[in-house]
C-alpha cells in the first residue's frame, strides 16, 4: 500500500515539472526579450573571458583597435598590484603621449600621476606645452586630455613635484590659468598654484578671481588662503589693495586657516550635529537677525 502510494507521489511531481516549466517558461522569454543582443553577447564574453595578467591588458591598450577595450586594459593595470611597475610606467607615458582616443589618454595620465614617479611631472609638462614639442613625440591634446595633465601637474605640485621641473611647472600653470579657453583646465590650474608662493603667482591669481566662471574664482580664493593665510571672500578689490599693503611679505600667515574658512565641526557627530541645526534653522527660521 505505502509503496503504491509513493509511486503515485513520485508521478504527481513528475507531471508536475512540464506544468512549472510552461509557467516559467514566459517570464524567462520576457528576460531574455529585455536584454540586447549586445548586452548578451559582453555578459557570455566577460562569463568566459579568460584571466588575463597586467602585462597581457598591456598588450590589449596599446594593440586593440577598439578604444574601449583600451581604456579598460589600462584601468586594469592601474588597479593591478603591478601598477607601478617600470614597464607600466613606460605603458602609460607612451599612451598619455600617443594615444588618439581621449578618454583613453585621460586614464593613462592619471595610472601615470598615481604612481608620483619623476617621470609623471615631465609627461604632463610635454602635454600641456605639446605646441614646444615635436609633433610625432606628442598628440594635440584636446581641452579634457589638457585639463588631465594640468590636474596631474596641480596634484604632484602638492608633494610630489621634482626640484628641477617646478619652475617650468609653475610657468606651465600661470599661462594656462590666465589663458586657457576651458574653464577646467582653469580650475585646474589655479589649484595647482597654491603650492607655489611667489609675487607672480599671488598677482595671477588675484586677476584670476574676475574670471567668468565662480568655480575658478573659488578655486583662486582657495589657493591665495593656502599661500597667504588669510581669505577676502573672493572680492578682487580688497585682495587687491591687501597686496599694495603686504607686499614685503605676502606669506607671513602662510599656512595659518582664517577664522571663517575653518570648519564648523572636527568628527562626525560634530557634524551631524551642525548639519542638524542648519536643517532646523532652514525649516524655521526665526526672526532676520539685524546688524
Amino acid at each position: 500500500m505505502r509503496s503504491s502510494t509513493a509511486s503515485s507521489e513520485r508521478a504527481a511531481r513528475a507531471g508536475s515539472l512540464p506544468r512549472l516549466c510552461r509557467l516559467l517558461l514566459p517570464s524567462a522569454l520576457g528576460l531574455l526579450a529585455g536584454c540586447s543582443t549586445t548586452s548578451l553577447d559582453a555578459s557570455v564574453k566577460k562569463l568566459f573571458e579568460p584571466k588575463r595578467t597586467p602585462q597581457q591588458y598591456m598588450i590589449l591598450a596599446v594593440s586593440d583597435s577598439d578604444a574601449d577595450v583600451r581604456r579598460q586594459s589600462v584601468g586594469k593595470i592601474a588597479k593591478s598590484k603591478q601598477n607601478d611597475e617600470e614597464w607600466a610606467i613606460k605603458g602609460y607615458t607612451a599612451i598619455a603621449l600617443l594615444e588618439s582616443n581621449s578618454q583613453t589618454r585621460c586614464v593613462a595620465i592619471r595610472a601615470l600621476v598615481q604612481t608620483r614617479e619623476p617621470n609623471a611631472a615631465q609627461t604632463c609638462l610635454k602635454i600641456v606645452n605639446f605646441k614646444d614639442q615635436p609633433p610625432q613625440e606628442v598628440r594635440e591634446p584636446d581641452a579634457l586630455v589638457m585639463g588631465e595633465a594640468v590636474l596631474g601637474l596641480a596634484t604632484l605640485s602638492e608633494n610630489d613635484m621634482p626640484a628641477d621641473k617646478k619652475d617650468a611647472v609653475r610657468a606651465a600653470l600661470l599661462d594656462r590659468l590666465a589663458a586657457d579657453a576651458d574653464v577646467h583646465v582653469r580650475v585646474a590650474a589655479a589649484r595647482g598654484l597654491g603650492f607655489y608662493p611667489t609675487d607672480e603667482v599671488v598677482k595671477t591669481l588675484i586677476a584670476g578671481l574676475r574670471d567668468e566662471h565662480f568655480a575658478v574664482v573659488h578655486e583662486v580664493e582657495s589657493a591665495l588662503v593656502r599661500l597667504t593665510g588669510v581669505t577676502h571672500d573672493c572680492n578682487t578689490l580688497e585682495w587687491e589693495a591687501w597686496y599694495e599693503a603686504n607686499r614685503a611679505q605676502l606669506f607671513a600667515k602662510a599656512g595659518q586657516v582664517p577664522e571663517s574658512r575653518r570648519p564648523k565641526y572636527t568628527n562626525r557627530w560634530e557634524k551631524a550635529g551642525y548639519n542638524t541645526r542648519q536643517y532646523a534653522e532652514w525649516l524655521w527660521p526665526g526672526p532676520k537677525k539685524t546688524n
